[in-house]
């Protein structure tokens, strides 16, 4: 691995690294850590190995600037089955990311096998591509490879690549499936983009993501294509995957502008 995004330096509380730096800035966050930080904070909040989280909602505040990172988590609706959790990541008091988190008790051994599960071919090798070699290097895209079937990381419209992260999400701690899935699916928006980003950027101000497996560590695969309408939105749809086959959706909204 590659260093950690975060360094636990509290019972709640993560020093952030220049690792999280976004493409726009070397001063804020690429949502995708920050989020990962909240599936984190899920994954530990009262852990019954009953039960899974099968949706993730992340609301983005605003920019994240690199600092330290306060994480709250609790339960809004509790549920024997099906519950709901909270979590916010603060900085200086200051709300930054809100997540909601649905688990699920998990479906029964005996359950059967519905609708498709095969995902695309597992490449003999995944090399690391170019990826918005106009933006900021030396954070998030310095650890996290992108290695595109189709597209390309300096090309717009649809695409598809594998990704993944050399960098622990917290220091000394290897990350797990819905980790590391969150902390590359933020990037769908990216890979996929639509338009000239000096010209017509969009930027996401949310991330869901929804599976119906809990995801390996390792590579993600995105099959991503960004929609835009004038005089409406743009939306970002990302269907993913991992070695073992399909996972789930990720979709992203957008606020898309002209810079004069």
């Amino acid at each position: 691995m590659t260093g950690a995004f975060y360094e636990q330096i509290g019972h709640a509380r993560f020093a952030s690294s220049s690792l999280t730096a976004g493409p726009w800035s070397a001063e804020s966050q690429h949502a995708g850590p920050p989020s990962a930080l909240l599936v984190r904070a899920f994954e530990q909040f009262e852990p019954d190995a009953g039960v899974r989280l099968a949706r993730l909602s992340v609301d983005v505040l605003g920019p994240v600037p690199i600092a330290p990172l306060d994480i709250e988590v609790h339960r809004i609706r509790p549920g024997r089955s099906v519950e709901l959790l909270e979590a916010t990541a603060s900085v200086d008091g200051r709300p930054a990311l809100v997540a909601r988190g649905w688990r699920m008790r998990r479906t029964p051994d005996n359950f059967p096998t519905v609708g498709e599960h095969r995902g695309p071919a597992v490449p003999d090798t995944r090399v690391r591509g170019e990826m918005m070699s106009y933006a900021h290097q030396d954070g998030y895209l310095s650890v996290v490879d992108f290695s595109f079937i189709s597209g390309g990381g300096d090309d717009l419209g649809p695409a598809e690549t594998w990704g993944r992260s050399r960098a622990d999400l917290v220091e000394g701690e290897s990350m797990t499936g819905w980790q590391h899935t969150v902390t590359v699916a933020d990037s769908s928006s990216g890979v996929s983009m639509s338009t000239d980003p000096l010209t017509y950027p969009s930027i996401n101000c949310d991330l869901v993501v929804s599976l119906h497996r809990d995801p390996e560590p390792g590579w993600v695969h995105l099959d991503t294509e960004t929609v835009g309408s004038p005089g409406h939105g743009v939306l970002t749809d990302t269907l993913v995957s991992d070695d073992r086959g399909r996972l789930g959706r990720c979709v992203q909204n957008l606020y898309g502008r002209r810079v004069s």
